[in-house]
């Protein structure tokens, strides 16, 4: 009975603070439809359409067949004859015709305006690559008079097409390893601050024992023979459900609310049930984490320091903040001692892996030993608190 008056009195106090219901549910809420929708454009299946120009001094039937060839490896771009100076440039050499069959061969000169990104270089790069290797394939059939005579452009692409392409078997084995590169913006955004949200849980937690113990509170529930493990108890399952609950709103806005902005829904693949567990193993290792929080801090401004930063730094190294995938390899290693890495690995294996419990099994075993080991040190450092508690506010 007493445990159960507790955990009402803290489930009232959470209620009635707005500051603490916007930083667990309307701060993550934003960041998650924010960021999804900012990277909607980087992290996506489909790349977005270039504008080009290709500049051809001589047309001629190699030239074209080079343009409808170029054309089929970036079907949603557009090829211009001239354009204005920010638009990138493939230049043809006046003696295009005669120098295909050349070895060594000098293709296209391509030029970039610096607003040109990196990605979109490299990918025009393979695209003029092989629409230039198809071509000289075209000059060589033709030289070697081993092309049928009648073809029309499109019946000679369709041809040399055959001739360079290739069948490849590809294997993924998602249920493993770095998946961060292999998501899309949804996928991405809304673990990660969902994560982001449930790990602040620390800050009420801490700010609700230090005014119990500034005010006075502590001293009078001990003065009525109240166990220190009851009082623990009475901080951890409060946050505890409110994590699950946190955990199962911002999924039903990742699933039901992004369609609503434009954006991808999220699709739950894997185990259901894997879901399950992998709430229970944040929303402990968070609880635990905010009860260490609360006992090491000494007043609300320390709590709010402590809680902030530590979430602040476990986000930035732990790939919520930046995906794994951007990172150098020295930043991919420390990201392997923040436990919102694990979590996210975990949401990866099964959003992108389509993982089964056994999957996220080894995430959920790290994330409930730092629990453990979180949740025995604050409960030691807070029985130590309590009893140390005295009539005044100074130690």
């Amino acid at each position: 009975m007493r445990l159960r008056a507790l955990v009402r009195k803290e489930i009232l106090l959470l209620v009635r603070d707005p500051h603490a219901l916007a930083v667990l549910f309307i701060m993550p809420t934003l960041f998650l439809v924010i960021m999804a929708g900012a990277m909607s454009s980087y992290l996506q299946d489909r790349l977005p359409p270039l504008q080009l120009v290709l500049q051809t001094p001589q047309p001629s039937e190699s030239s074209r067949f080079f343009h409808d060839a170029l054309q089929a490896r970036l079907p949603d771009s557009q090829l211009l004859d001239h354009g204005p100076a920010q638009m990138a440039r493939i230049s043809l050499p006046a003696d295009f015709d005669e120098r295909l069959l050349d070895t060594p061969h000098q293709g296209p000169a391509l030029s970039f305006p610096a607003q040109f990104d990196r990605l979109s270089r490299q990918r025009l790069h393979a695209a003029v690559t092989i629409a230039l290797a198809q071509t000289r394939l075209l000059a060589y059939l033709q030289d070697s008079g081993a092309l049928e005579q009648g073809l029309s452009r499109d019946e000679q692409l369709e041809l040399v097409q055959q001739r360079t392409e290739s069948r490849i078997d590809e294997q993924e084995r998602l249920a493993s390893g770095d998946l961060s590169a292999q998501a899309n913006a949804t996928q991405m955004s809304v673990p990660a601050w969902l994560i982001f949200g449930m790990f602040f849980v620390v800050l009420p937690m801490a700010g609700s024992f230090q005014r119990e113990q500034q005010s006075g509170a502590l001293l009078r529930f001990r003065c009525l023979g109240l166990g220190l493990d009851t009082l623990a108890a009475s901080k951890v399952l409060p946050y505890l459900a409110i994590n699950l609950v946190q955990f199962a709103v911002l999924l039903a806005i990742g699933v039901h609310g992004l369609p609503l902005a434009g954006l991808p829904a999220l699709e739950l693949n894997g185990s259901l049930l894997a879901y399950a567990v992998l709430a229970v193993s944040i929303a402990l290792a968070t609880s635990s984490l905010g009860l260490l929080l609360a006992a090491l801090a000494h007043s609300s401004e320390q709590a709010l320091l402590l809680g902030g930063g530590i979430n602040i730094i476990l986000a930035a190294i732990g790939g919520i903040m930046v995906p794994k995938s951007v990172m150098p390899e020295a930043m991919r290693q420390l990201a392997e001692v923040s436990p919102m890495s694990w979590a996210l690995d975990a949401f990866l294996t099964l959003l992108v892996g389509h993982g089964s419990l056994n999957d996220v099994a080894p995430w959920c075993a790290r994330l409930l030993l730092f629990a453990a080991v979180a949740g025995v040190s604050g409960l030691f450092l807070f029985h130590k608190r309590v009893q140390q508690t005295q009539w005044t506010t100074h130690y």
